[in-house]
């Protein structure tokens, strides 16, 4: 039985920042140590070369703070400081959720990293939902890459929730705007 996920514009920054390991408050970090730590999210060869930018997650403004060459934007999870590094699609897709927009607004698929994990929220019987609730725990995600586009569960035949075991590939959020395509594998592991 397929569960519909309600998206909750307030609850989504929090959410995608429950996909990540605690680190640093990105708003007390110098600019230096932004960029040093933004560009962990993707392989060298990828963030070397990507744009970094800030998002202040009070006023909503994105800052850059360095321009890159390749068409990657990395940053860090406002509230936690975890690192994403995603193309220009899979980047709208990002500043979308943390601007609060209803939906997404990248008017193609986009790639994005998440080079040092992150967690996702579940219920008893292994939902991902997208708030914390008192029945909800917080499940670790090892590195992984996304594809941020909305993939129907139903036609696709593909699942909701991560295989047992932590590899494979799966649906976050479906049903709802910000569905994304989760693919359980080490950037570093993919990218040469």
């Amino acid at each position: 039985m397929r569960r519909r996920l309600t998206v909750s514009l307030i609850a989504l920054p929090t959410v995608l920042a429950a996909q990540a390991q605690p680190m640093a408050k990105p708003m007390s970090m110098t600019n230096a140590q932004y960029i040093t730590v933004a560009r962990g999210g993707a392989p060298p060869r990828i963030s070397a070369n990507a744009t970094v930018a800030r998002i202040n997650p009070d006023t909503k403004k994105v800052d850059t703070l360095q321009v890159g060459t390749n068409g990657f934007t990395c940053t860090l999870l406002p509230d936690d400081g975890i690192p994403y590094c995603g193309d220009a699609n899979a980047y709208q897709w990002f500043v979308d959720a943390f601007t609060g927009k209803p939906k997404p607004t990248n008017a193609a698929p986009g790639v994005s990293y998440m080079a040092k994990g992150g967690s996702h929220y579940e219920t008893p019987d292994g939902q991902i939902v997208m708030t914390a609730a008192p029945n909800t725990k917080t499940v670790q995600e090892p590195p992984h890459w996304m594809l941020t586009w909305a993939v129907d569960p139903a036609a696709s035949g593909l699942p909701t929730k991560p295989n047992p075991g932590g590899g494979g590939v799966y649906i976050m959020f479906a049903g709802t705007p910000y569905a994304h395509l989760m693919i359980y594998q080490d950037p570093a592991t993919i990218v040469k």
